[in-house]
């Protein structure tokens, strides 16, 4: 079946039962793109949201004429521009592959059927929220009192191989330093 990694995300949260999983195979789609494809844009609306099944992606947006990472995504997460997927104004944000990707996806109307249709999408939809909500107020709360090289340790604790897999000049941007900081900091030996 085609979208398995979607189920399996989903049923990490909540079981589904036959005819929900292949309701999900009929409205969810996976493509294989090659790095540097924009999944969304900035100035367009969020459509869908993406499972990234293999590959890894980051988003961006432009201030003073730089690129900003805001945040690197790897495989088993999800990845679109929530508040414009949510409310239908315009991203801020451009999300690119930065690896050679597969992805599976799911438009805002098609997700909006599942939940009013299936109870078991809403649990899901509530409880991924939840998570979601619960790692972002951890995350960034920590994050802006951190050191630069805590929060490069805190971003390989979730992403080990980020420095074998996405651009160094995107992860020195998403931790807010310059990328000579950034070799300085991989040097130093890591804190026990």
């Amino acid at each position: 079946m085609k979208t398995n990694a979607l189920i399996d995300f989903i049923q990490d949260k909540v079981r589904l039962d036959a005819e929900l999983i292949e309701t999900i195979h009929s409205v969810c789609h996976i493509d294989s793109w090659k790095k540097g494809k924009l999944l969304i844009r900035s100035g367009k609306r969020a459509r869908h949201v993406y499972l990234i099944q293999k590959g890894s992606a980051r988003t961006f947006y432009y201030h003073d004429g730089k690129e900003v990472t805001s945040w690197i995504y790897s495989e088993g997460q999800l990845v679109t521009a929530w508040s414009s997927f949510y409310t239908g104004m315009i991203s801020s944000e451009n999300t690119e592959l930065t690896e050679d990707s597969t992805v599976v996806s799911i438009s805002f109307e098609q997700l909006q059927l599942l939940y009013k249709n299936y109870p078991k999408m809403q649990e899901f939809g509530r409880l991924m929220v939840e998570e979601q909500l619960v790692f972002i107020d951890y995350f960034y709360k920590g994050f802006m009192f951190m050191t630069a090289k805590e929060k490069y340790e805190l971003l390989l604790s979730y992403f080990p191989e980020v420095t074998l897999r996405v651009n160094l000049g995107h992860i020195a941007s998403f931790l807010g330093i310059s990328q000579e900081t950034l070799s300085r900091i991989r040097k130093m030996p890591a804190r026990k």
